[in-house]
């Protein structure tokens, strides 16, 4: 929030706008918003103006200086590079791909935001999350919206387009998932062990698509 406030007011300006037009552009409900920017405010970082037509919001001093903090730091995270490529070995999952991959709300999200249809299932790679932090970097998330049935509520996902070996695919990240972090998750239109003769171990090369 605070640096989504440092862009809008270009550290020095104020802005006037509302909890409404703040949680459309960050997607994010209103009682979020509302409970942020009262945060900052008792930190000190912002001032914060409410009226019936909405809120005048700047920021302070202190929150000036943690801004650019922030900036060094990821700019030090940026300047070590990024990757296009990633490598990993292949990893048994728990068996829940296919359940969760087959739902049809996200298989028409897949096929509108993605471009395919998955094979119903899910190829899980063992990577090093550091590796895996910067590979993402290259690539520009894209949402697919959570849902629910009468039995039980779905989440949302991250997915990101990638190509492994020359087949097309997306590794998608859960919000709520049993895997570690250094584990992913990737879809593909093609059956990817059965293609490619994948196994337990077998190593795999993913690039940006």
């Amino acid at each position: 929030m605070l640096l989504f406030l440092a862009k809008k007011t270009g550290l020095f300006s104020s802005i006037k706008t509302s909890t409404g037009k703040i949680s459309e552009e960050l997607e994010v409900s209103q009682q979020t918003v509302s409970r942020k920017l009262r945060s900052l405010k008792e930190q000190g970082l912002i001032t914060l103006a409410s009226s019936p037509q909405g809120c005048e919001i700047s920021l302070t001093e202190k929150g000036i200086a943690l801004a650019r903090e922030h900036f060094f730091e990821l700019k030090k995270f940026f300047s070590k590079g990024k990757t296009r490529e990633l490598e990993g070995k292949v990893s048994l999952g728990f068996g829940e791909g296919r359940y969760y991959v087959s739902q049809e709300p996200y298989l028409g999200q897949f096929k509108k935001l993605l471009g395919f249809r998955p094979y119903l299932g899910t190829l899980n790679i063992v990577v090093e999350q550091e590796k895996l932090e910067k590979f993402l970097l290259n690539s520009k998330p894209i949402f697919i919206e959570g849902f629910s049935t009468k039995e039980r509520s779905f989440g949302n996902l991250k997915a990101f387009k990638i190509k492994i070996f020359n087949a097309n695919g997306a590794i998608i990240i859960p919000e709520r998932t049993k895997h570690q972090k250094n584990t992913i998750e990737i879809i593909s239109p093609v059956f990817l062990r059965k293609k490619f003769s994948l196994k337990e171990g077998s190593k795999t090369k993913i690039r940006i698509a």
